[in-house]
């Protein structure tokens, strides 16, 4: 009765702590709780359009499920998917994977507040680069653009995207690279006053798994601790893969 009672006792400090830990994580998901062949659960639709997203298995990584967004961009008609959570971000951090399956303009949006109204950080298929858009009416600004890039399709990427004030900076790196994030200068910087906040998401083909949304660089150093959410397994098995 007293092993019992310690246990629960380590166990509840365990899951205050880890709460307390987690408390800046604005959005998380590493698509092993969903199913496959089906849309992620935790996400929302954006922007309505042509629509094939599914969760997949991992074409690189053995049983490691990941989210395959809709193939047409969405100024090709295509769907756009976001967290569905981030309609009141402000300044946040975004840390992720992502794999280019062909080589084409595609990437993720950030502060997305509609279909017409967002910004864009997207690999160009022409230049090799890495650039940075604004969207509105139908009409493209470019605010920034990389240096030349080994951007290879068919590979997992890591990015860290900063998004504060009117401010915007990215660093990336190989997936099977283990150099923290702090230890990397930025790929990309690039200003811009038009939106102010706005939701996190996907634009164009691309594949992309353990997201991680926080305010604070911090929040990032073990995002995905042992919670009820996870199980043993899963969280183990994620956090090998953190840096």
């Amino acid at each position: 009765m007293q092993y019992q009672k310690g246990l629960i006792f380590i166990l509840t400090i365990f899951f205050i702590i880890s709460a307390t830990s987690q408390a800046e994580i604005l959005f998380k998901d590493n698509f092993e709780g969903d199913a496959i062949d089906n849309p992620p659960k935790n996400w929302a639709v954006g922007h309505k359009g042509l629509d094939d997203s599914k969760v997949i298995w991992d074409p690189d990584r053995p049983k490691n499920r990941v989210f395959s967004s809709p193939t047409e961009r969405h100024d090709a008609k295509g769907a756009v998917y976001i967290t569905g959570k981030g309609k009141g971000w402000t300044d946040y951090y975004v840390q992720w994977e992502m794999l280019y399956p062909k080589d084409f303009y595609m990437g993720i949006v950030f502060r997305y507040t509609g279909g017409e109204a967002f910004y864009l950080l997207d690999r160009r298929q022409n230049t090799k680069k890495l650039d940075f858009w604004k969207r509105q009416k139908v009409k493209w600004e470019n605010f920034g653009s990389s240096a030349v890039l080994d951007l290879e399709i068919e590979k997992w990427w890591s990015f860290q995207l900063k998004v504060s004030g009117n401010d915007f900076e990215v660093k990336m790196k190989d997936s099977e690279k283990k150099t923290p994030f702090a230890k990397l200068k930025p790929v990309l910087e690039g200003s811009h006053n038009e939106f102010k906040k706005g939701d996190f998401g996907n634009y164009g083909w691309v594949l992309l798994d353990n997201v991680v949304v926080a305010t604070e660089l911090a929040d990032f150093s073990n995002p995905w601790a042992i919670s009820p959410a996870n199980s043993l397994s899963t969280s183990w098995a994620v956090i090998k893969r953190v840096d």
